[in-house]
């Protein structure tokens, strides 16, 4: 059974929630089967310690003793389980999400009940409403128990019409808020990734409306729409300020801040890259402030990519102090398997700051670049420790390499045209007579004006 379905969702499991589907399998309402119990009993008691008595024989046997083994028996009892299990975790989800809960049994009581208990649940469902967070799925809620409202006076008054515009007005601010909100995910995404397009849609008609409109009142909605203006209009400060405000404690819920603040992030890291050196700093206070309050710590974890760019930063800003008590003291957020590379690397980094340049290389050694851009964060240092250990011919010919690299991954937008760019101006720093000023002068001049250029201050010291 090892690599099933049913075992991986039992794993991924906490002890809490197992304890919950026991009991949740031992009422007859939900199970009435015992054999599927003692299949769970089975594979609770052995789960990540023994694997062996979870394989298909001795599984069976453990639920049917003395029976000669049948697989295809064996199953149909996994197929009980698991759909079992998947019914458990709906109603977990239904004891979670009280707003939920309330419109099922709005709608329970508008097919099955009179008045009077559809009105004492609806007046329940308002007061839920009005305690709820104002994050992104409270507004599909909202509209939720509106049209409930609706249908069922529909089926009693002639003027259940009247409350039409309530039920638009409530679909209207759940569509812009979802519709903004997925606009965000896609541009941070594209800035990355290289995607096919199918045209802008709605969005753009949708951005227009809302600018000047009375639905920016709406902090989540606002939030979302000056992350987009940023974007689109990046020499505009003021929708990065407007975001940044909206993020500060208290504008927001907690599990909406948390994709705002990356949003936030992943602008500064753009125009840092498209050359505005004064979001460096920006960026170092946006992480430190997501780490304080622990807004880039979901579930206990801080992303590899997070503890990467944390540790750039850092170094870039000369904060050497800062920076290794940070990967001291944070690896332990990392998640198990990437943690020895990323904490390599940044070390690495670390040390090749200082100028320790033999303690960078050996630490260099010991990463296994399974990911894209710690690859080329990668490569883009030993091109440094190259240059500044005077190796030129093995360093001319990592450039070669480290461009065919780059050209076969054509996913990549930015991020490839900047490191061709690095590879491009480092070849022109090798070629370059260093005792012509005019030549010197004038490879500044093109590293200044280089639009896409996240190594231009070393480029520009090596000049």
């Amino acid at each position: 059974m090892k690599g099933s379905t049913l075992l991986q969702l039992l794993e991924a499991m906490s002890v809490y929630r197992r304890n919950r589907l026991r009991k949740f399998l031992l009422s007859p309402y939900h199970n009435q089967r015992e054999d599927v119990s003692d299949l769970f009993e089975h594979i609770d008691r052995h789960l990540g310690s023994d694997w062996a008595p979870l394989a298909k024989e001795p599984a069976f046997l453990a639920v049917y003793p003395g029976r000669p083994f049948d697989e295809q028996q064996l199953r149909y009892l996994m197929s009980f389980l698991l759909k079992a299990i998947e019914q458990f975790l709906v109603v977990e989800q239904l004891n979670e999400d009280e707003i939920l809960a309330q419109r099922l049994l709005l709608k329970g009581y508008r097919e099955s009940a009179g008045p009077k208990s559809f009105q004492k649940a609806l007046r329940r469902a308002r007061q839920l409403e009005d305690k709820a967070e104002r994050a992104e799925l409270f507004y599909h809620h909202r509209f939720a128990v509106e049209r409930e409202e609706y249908l069922f006076h529909a089926g009693r008054q002639r003027d259940a019409p009247s409350q039409l515009p309530r039920l638009n007005a409530a679909l209207d601010e759940a569509f812009l808020v979802s519709r903004l909100k997925q606009g965000c995910l896609l541009s941070a995404h594209q800035a990355v990734f290289r995607e096919e397009e199918e045209g802008a849609g709605l969005l753009p008609l949708l951005m227009g409306f809302l600018e000047g409109s009375r639905y920016l009142a709406n902090p989540l909605l606002a939030a979302y729409f000056y992350y987009l203006k940023a974007v689109e209009a990046p020499s505009e400060v003021r929708y990065y300020q407007a975001l940044k405000e909206l993020i500060l404690p208290g504008f927001l819920p907690p599990e909406e801040r948390r994709p705002l603040f990356l949003l936030a992030i992943n602008y500064g890291i753009r125009q840092f890259n498209d050359g505005q050196e004064t979001y460096l700093k920006e960026l170092f206070e946006l992480y430190r402030t997501g780490l304080e309050e622990e807004l880039l710590l979901p579930e206990g974890r801080l992303s590899r990519f997070a503890f990467k760019n944390i540790a750039a930063i850092a170094l870039r800003l000369r904060q050497f102090e800062w920076a290794e008590g940070f990967i001291k003291e944070y690896q332990q957020y990392l998640p198990p398997r990437h943690r020895e590379n990323y904490v390599h690397f940044c070390l690495s980094k670390l040390r090749f700051e200082q100028g320790r340049l033999g303690q960078a290389m050996d630490r260099l050694r010991q990463v296994e670049y399974e990911d894209l851009f710690l690859s080329i964060d990668a490569k883009v240092m030993l091109m440094k420790i190259y240059y500044e250990l005077q190796e030129y011919d093995a360093l001319d010919s990592f450039l070669r390499s480290f461009e065919r690299f780059l050209r076969r991954h054509r996913e990549l937008t930015y991020h490839r045209e900047n490191y061709l760019n690095v590879i491009y101006f480092t070849r022109k720093l090798l070629e370059m007579n260093p005792y012509d000023k005019e030549a010197r002068a004038g490879l500044r001049r093109e590293m200044e004006a280089a639009p896409t250029l996240t190594e231009r201050a070393w480029l520009l010291e090596r000049v």
